[in-house]
């Protein structure tokens, strides 16, 4: 039995390695999460409903990742289910949406409808604006993702109504800060219809949307990542961090605020205008996204300039100091100053004693980061303050904790270890050290 386990494994891999396709799919091959019981009645239910040649589809991200989304859609304290599905055989069909609720203890269709798209990005449920019925928010996608359409439905009458439907690149319900529901905010890009904007879609008692929108001066091509921060008067500042092409960022901040004080009219506010700034200024390569790094509410924004010694470096050669500017007051100011290594996964802030009197230095002899004190009248042999190194093996970690490194932070084979130098004037101790360092998962 042993032998023909062992031919079976080779027979195996034999496959799996070779250039040969065989014609399999990979969806083929994976078996489909085992239901629950209740998700196996609900899923029996759309069965009589549809037919039983269907296929489940599932959300690619958000709180709902299965194909079964059971929430109480129409406040009547009983539960309903929504599943999405395809039939296997009618690919021209697309996409389909079902209804189902639970009468006289079986759960049973109410409603099926065709879809937006042909992917499930990401399925919201919530009350929005002054209104307190319940909204199913759904993000579809084209197979390419080429485009995304938002779609807001309601449960109403044994039908999922559509109130609203929008292309989007991102979509989010946030509390705002005017004392109600969240509210619905859209970031839309470029098309050959209109500039890139954002909208911000208040539902009011009368079941109507109010939209109010910005729109940016700058092209953006996409969005990559939109993050909030409390504002001294309650409010929501939305940090948007938009991409101008392929390799750098920008950030814009708005807020939903009155036109006038006391007024009920509102408008979405460019808050980097009020202080007097603009987002040009926070351009800065692609990996770097805005974030609250001291955890006061407030997100930072990096923002580059060139460590000291490389202003006359080429470029290639030139190490890149990353400053945090942070909102408060209606002015922007830089409130960290910092190293960033993206590759390796961590950002160190630069201590009070360290500013605009220490840089870095890639010291590739020794494979490690070094600060080093520097002077403007030496090009080189500055003062070692302090070394990261990296170390990817058991032997390699151990010859350097022997040589007087620590070890600071794992993350599967890698080991971060520092050492600190002494007898320097701006020689720091190591506990000093070890709280200026943030790792990223």
């Amino acid at each position: 039995m042993k032998h023909f386990l062992k031919v079976i494994f080779c027979l195996l891999v034999m496959v799996l390695c070779s250039g040969c396709s065989l014609n399999v799919n990979v969806d083929t091959m994976l078996t489909p999460p085992r239901l629950s019981g209740e998700q196996e009645q609900i899923y029996q239910a759309l069965q009589e409903s549809a037919g039983a040649d269907i296929r489940l589809k599932y959300p690619k991200s958000g709180s709902y990742l299965s194909a079964f989304i059971i929430a109480d859609m129409d406040e009547d304290a009983g539960e309903e289910a929504i599943v999405f599905y395809e039939k296997n055989h009618l690919a021209s069909e697309g996409l389909r949406i079902n209804l189902l609720d639970k009468i006289n203890g079986k759960w049973q269709s109410i409603c099926d409808r065709s879809a937006e798209g042909s992917e499930i990005e990401k399925v919201m449920i919530s009350p929005l604006g002054s209104s307190d019925r319940m909204n199913i928010l759904v993000g579809y996608s084209t197979a390419n993702q080429s485009e995304k359409y938002l779609s807001v439905y309601t449960y109403e009458n044994n039908y999922l109504e559509q109130p609203l439907t929008h292309n989007y690149a991102l979509f989010d319900v946030v509390d705002t800060g005017n004392g109600r529901n969240p509210d619905l905010i859209l970031l839309c890009a470029v098309s050959t219809a209109e500039p890139a904007y954002t909208a911000v879609y208040c539902l009011e008692q009368d079941g109507l949307y109010h939209e109010y929108k910005y729109t940016f001066t700058d092209y953006y091509t996409d969005y990559r990542q939109l993050i909030y921060g409390r504002l001294p008067n309650s409010r929501t500042a939305f940090y948007i961090d938009a991409a101008t092409g392929t390799s750098s960022l920008q950030t814009e901040i708005l807020s939903l605020e009155p036109v006038e004080e006391n007024s009920s009219e509102m408008q979405l506010v460019n808050l980097l205008q009020r202080c007097g700034k603009s987002a040009e200024e926070t351009v800065r390569r692609a990996s770097l996204f805005s974030m609250d790094i001291d955890n006061d509410g407030v997100p930072e924004i990096p923002v580059q300039e060139v460590f000291l010694g490389y202003a006359s470096a080429p470029e290639s050669e030139q190490i890149q100091q990353t400053n945090w500017l942070t909102m408060q007051e209606n002015q922007m100011f830089t409130e960290y100053e910092s190293f960033v290594n993206i590759n390796d996964g961590y950002l160190f802030m630069l201590p009070e004693e360290w500013k605009n009197k220490v840089t870095v230095m890639n010291n590739p002899t020794e494979n490690e980061m070094q600060f080093c004190a520097y002077n403007a009248e030496q090009t080189e042999n500055f003062p070692v303050l302090m070394r990261i190194y990296f170390a990817y093996d058991d032997a390699d970690k151990e010859d350097h904790l022997h040589a007087g490194y620590q070890l600071l932070h794992t993350k599967g084979t890698a080991s971060c270890l520092i050492r600190c130098e002494t007898g320097q004037i701006l020689s720091l101790p190591v506990s000093d050290l070890l709280l200026c360092f943030r790792f990223f998962d």
